[in-house]
C-alpha cells in the first residue's frame, strides 16, 4: 500500500463522515454573510473587504486548506449592490479555485421598519487533482506521473436577506447547479444517488443590549443538504465598548469554537477563531484555525451608527 494514498483515502473518508460537505467551511462567516448569502452584499453601506484564510485539523496530512478574498459594495442607486469573490481551496490532492460575481437588489422600508434584499450570484471553479504531489513508498509510479486535466464547473447561487439594526434572518442557496464527474465526487456530488450537492442555508441572529458598554449577540447557522442530516451552527458573542469581541460556537458532532475579535478602527477589524473537534477526526490531528481581516473603504463610516451584522 503507498503511504501518501493511504493518508489522502483515510483523508477523504474522515471528510465525509464528518460533513458530506462540498463547499468551504468558514467559522467566523457572521461577521461577512457574504460567504453564505449573495443577497447580503452591500448590506455595510460601504466598500466592504474581507480575506479569510483557514488550516482545518492540523497535523492531518492533506487537510482541508481555504484562503479567500471577498468584497461587496452598494452603488450609486441604493438598491443596488455589487460583490465579486475569489476563493482557493485545497483539500489533499484536490484544488479549486472560484470566482463568483454576484447582484443584490436591496429594499429598504423606512423607519426602523429594516431592509429586504435579493441576491443572485454566478461564477466558476476550476477543479484539479494534482496526482504529482503524492508521495508513493515507489518512485516512479507512473500513475502519479501527471496531474488530472483542469474541469470547468459553472456555479449560481440565490439568496434573500432581511435586516434591521438588531436583527436579521437569511435564506439562500449557494449552489443551484449540480455538476457530476467521477474524478472530483468529493467536491461536487456526494457518493450516493439520492443525495444533492445543492446546500439550503438559514441565517439567523439578533442583538441585546446589556448595559451601555455590553451587548449580546446571538446566531444560528441551520444547513440542509438533501439526503442528510440538518447541521447546525449555534453562536454566542458578547461585544464589549464597540470593539472586543468574545465568544464560541457549537456545531453538534463536529467541533466547539472560539472566537475573538477585535475592531481596531472604524475600517479595520481583526478575527481569529479555533475549532476544537469534538468528532472522531480529533484522533487524527488537532483542531483547526482561521483569521479574517476586514477593512472597510466608506467615507461616510466614522458618522454612522455601528452595524453588528
Amino acid at each position: 500500500m503507498m503511504k501518501g494514498m493511504f493518508c489522502t483515502v483515510l483523508l477523504v473518508g474522515a471528510w465525509l463522515l464528518a460533513q458530506g460537505q462540498h463547499y468551504p467551511m468558514y467559522s467566523q462567516y457572521m461577521h461577512n454573510q457574504a460567504v453564505l448569502n449573495p443577497a447580503y452584499n452591500g448590506s455595510r453601506d460601504v466598500l466592504s473587504t474581507s480575506l479569510v484564510a483557514r488550516q482545518q485539523w492540523i497535523g492531518m496530512l492533506g487537510a482541508p486548506s481555504t484562503q479567500a478574498l471577498y468584497f461587496h459594495s452598494p452603488l450609486k442607486n441604493p438598491h443596488n449592490n455589487l460583490g465579486f469573490n475569489l476563493v482557493l481551496d485545497r483539500l489533499g490532492v484536490t484544488t479549486r479555485n472560484a470566482f463568483n460575481a454576484s447582484y443584490a437588489y436591496r429594499i429598504d422600508f423606512g423607519d426602523g421598519k429594516g431592509r429586504l434584499a435579493f441576491g443572485l450570484q454566478g461564477g466558476i471553479s476550476t477543479l484539479q487533482n494534482r496526482f504529482r504531489d503524492v508521495v508513493t513508498d515507489k518512485a516512479g509510479d507512473l500513475a502519479f506521473q501527471a496531474n488530472s486535466v483542469p474541469i470547468l464547473v459553472p456555479s449560481v447561487g440565490f439568496g434573500i436577506y432581511y435586516d434591521t439594526r438588531r436583527f436579521y434572518i437569511g435564506v439562500s442557496t449557494p449552489y443551484l447547479l449540480e455538476a457530476r464527474n467521477s474524478a472530483f465526487r468529493l467536491f461536487i456530488q456526494k457518493n450516493n444517488s439520492t443525495a444533492s450537492s445543492r446546500p439550503a442555508m438559514l441565517a439567523t441572529g439578533c442583538l441585546i443590549r446589556l448595559n451601555p458598554d455590553l451587548l449580546l449577540r446571538p446566531s444560528l447557522l441551520v444547513k440542509y443538504v438533501v439526503g442528510s442530516n440538518p447541521q447546525l451552527d449555534i453562536n454566542l458573542q458578547l461585544v464589549v465598548k464597540d470593539a472586543l469581541w468574545i465568544g464560541a460556537s457549537y456545531r453538534p458532532n463536529d467541533a466547539i469554537v472560539g472566537l475573538l475579535g477585535y475592531q481596531i478602527n472604524p475600517q479595520f477589524r481583526l478575527g481569529y477563531s479555533y475549532d476544537a473537534t469534538t468528532s472522531l477526526l480529533s484522533r487524527f490531528g488537532s483542531g483547526s484555525h482561521e483569521l479574517m481581516l476586514r477593512y472597510e473603504f466608506g467615507y461616510r463610516i466614522k458618522a454612522m451608527s455601528p452595524r453588528y451584522f
